[in-house]
């Protein structure tokens, strides 16, 4: 059957015939995909256009837009977009090691890399860095990629490895580069691990202490000998220093002992290490003829310590032995031990004039009688003589060096058998007045030969010229021609324009070469500390500085540890003070 709906019944809303739109229904859906198709299509295509980008949708509330037309921030960044990126990006190496030597430094090379529109140079700088350590800073102009900044450490500087860093500055941007700062020792120059800063102060508890002579342990330790107190009323200082400059608390007390042998004048002026860590002294006290008893003036002091700082009565029942000489006043200046562990001393006595006086004795402190009879021998040159250094040779014959008026240049070098006498087949003889050499140290050479390390005065006057000089001789006695000029090297200060030089001491490294501490004086005031590193042929100087401590100093003694490093001792103050304390500085080996 057919159905025959109304007319009105369409009007309200028939929609279909068997299911089809009307014509009128048909003619509504076009109209409504004719208003959507610009959603949906692009005009006059039939593929999809691409998805707008995010950020042209709507602005966002925080980009800065305004009812207000004329808004000009609409364009800003994210807050959160961050710094710009920098215009250069840096090269450079990530460690750089300094030593200390005059005058020289160290270069880092420092390259950027640069956006094509980077013009803007480019500061360089180093941040962070050590005391005593400076950098040259540099800028790499707007048309450069690199430059070269020049680091140097001063003789202070602490050695170690120290973090720093690079700094590049240009265009408003800032790039840092890590950089490992190693600080190693120079060749000579001061030990900053020793003491503070290179400089050690030991706090010995006595007065008015002076360091006369000093000595290397073989386990780096150091013996300072000399005296505490006012002239006249002094006593024996005897100390040891630990290896790294504080005093040592095994020796002694804290590190020191003193010695008052009869209450009078007593001192020091040469020390040596036994080879079993036994510490023997020489110098002078007021005593009497065989101890404090009777009539005392100035007499032969010896004295002999264990390796912890006690008197060993093993020598002469007390560790302490004293010789009157009937001539006058006598006073040792050097000691040493002969290959049998004989004692020989060497100094001055006061005859008619002043002569040289050698004296040996048991190892048990005994005066040797098979030596000049009763030990003691002296020797007259016809005027003052004043004995200095003494070394014993493999045969035991002994050598001294001094001072006599007899002598064209003013030095004096004697040997003498083992029976105290002297050695006629040994002479010296200077080939020239001037210098006028004044001895400090003597040691004998492969071969039999001599070299003899002092200070040179080089004419009459009040002003003259002062140097650390050296001299060579054969086993004759002979100046050995081949060393310096004609035996001397005389002519070597440690600093440019310093011409007042005393030497304080002397060594021998393992090649050969020849290390010369000395005192130096500037403008009248003695104040800086000199070490001369010489060719061992004496003729050409390796190394020459001179070293000046904060404040005031006055180098004193001087001795070479086995390593090859120098320890100077003496006297220093503060600045702006004159109150004056013993100091003691390292230098290290010249490799």
């Amino acid at each position: 059957m057919i159905s025959t709906d109304s007319a009105h019944s369409r009007r309200r809303g028939s929609s279909n015939v068997m299911g089809f739109p009307s014509p009128r229904v048909k003619s509504l859906l076009a109209l409504m995909l004719l208003c959507l198709a610009p959603v949906t299509w692009g005009c006059g295509g039939s593929e999809p256009s691409p998805s707008p980008r995010p950020d042209a949708g709507p602005q966002r509330p925080d980009a800065g837009a305004s009812t207000n037309d004329a808004g000009t921030d609409a364009g800003t960044e994210d807050p959160d977009a961050g710094e710009p990126p920098p215009g250069f990006t840096l090269q450079t190496a990530s460690e750089v090691t300094l030593r200390f030597i005059p005058e020289a430094s160290a270069g880092l090379n420092v390259t950027i890399t640069r956006e094509p529109t980077f013009t803007d140079a480019v500061h360089l700088s180093i941040e962070g860095l050590p005391e005593h350590v400076h950098v040259t800073t540099d800028v790499i102009a707007a048309t450069e990629s690199e430059a070269t900044l020049s680091l140097a450490a001063q003789e202070f500087a602490r050695y170690g490895s120290v973090p720093v860093t690079l700094v590049a500055s240009g265009g408003g941007a800032r790039v840092e580069h890590p950089l490992n700062l190693v600080i190693r020792p120079g060749p000579a120059a001061l030990d900053t691990s020793f003491g503070g800063n290179g400089v050690a102060m030991p706090a010995f508890g006595h007065p008015e202490v002076r360091i006369h002579a000093l000595a290397a342990q073989p386990d780096g330790k150091w013996i300072l000998a000399g005296a505490t107190g006012s002239t006249g009323l002094r006593d024996v200082l005897v100390a040891r220093l630990l290896p790294n400059g504080t005093l040592d608390p095994a020796f002694g007390t804290q590190g020191t002992v003193t010695l008052d042998v009869c209450g009078g004048d007593d001192y020091v002026d040469a020390v040596t290490v036994l080879s079993d860590g036994r510490i023997l002294v020489a110098g002078g006290a007021i005593a009497g003829p065989g101890s404090c008893s009777g009539r005392q003036y100035q007499s032969l002091l010896f004295a002999r310590y264990t390796s912890a700082g006690d008197l060993d009565t093993t020598f002469g029942d007390t560790g302490v032995r004293t010789f009157q000489i009937s001539a006058g006043n006598a006073t040792l200046h050097a000691v040493t031990v002969d290959s049998r562990g004989r004692i020989v001393g060497a100094g001055t006595v006061q005859h008619d004039d002043l002569d040289f006086v050698i004296m040996r004795l048991t190892p048990t402190g005994a005066a040797d009688t098979t030596f000049s009879s009763d030990g003691l021998a002296w020797d007259d040159l016809g005027a003052d003589e004043d004995g200095l250094a003494v070394v014993t040779l493999a045969d035991d014959r002994i050598v001294v060096a001094g001072t006599t008026n007899a002598s064209r240049n003013r030095m004096a070098l004697r040997r003498y058998n083992v029976n105290g006498t002297p050695d006629s087949s040994f002479t010296y003889r200077s080939a020239s007045d001037w210098p006028r050499l004044t001895p400090r140290t003597l040691h004998l050479l492969d071969g039999g030969k001599l070299l003899v390390g002092g200070s040179g005065r080089w004419n009459a006057g009040t002003d003259s010229p002062n140097s650390g000089a050296v001299t060579r001789v054969h086993a004759s006695g002979s100046p050995d021609t081949s060393f310096g000029w004609d035996g001397d090297s005389v002519t070597h200060w440690s600093a440019p324009g310093v011409q007042q030089e005393r030497l304080v001491g002397t060594g021998i490294l393992h090649g050969g070469e020849l290390v010369l501490a000395v005192a130096s004086t500037i403008n009248g005031a003695t104040d800086g500390i000199g070490l001369i590193h010489l060719s061992a042929d004496g003729k050409t100087a390796l190394r020459t500085h001179r070293t000046n401590l904060p404040g005031a100093e006055v180098a004193l003694a001087a001795a070479l540890d086995t390593d090859g490093s120098m320890c100077v001792a003496g006297l220093r103050a503060d600045e702006g003070s004159s109150t004056t304390a013993p100091f003691a500085a390292r230098f290290w080996p010249h490799r």
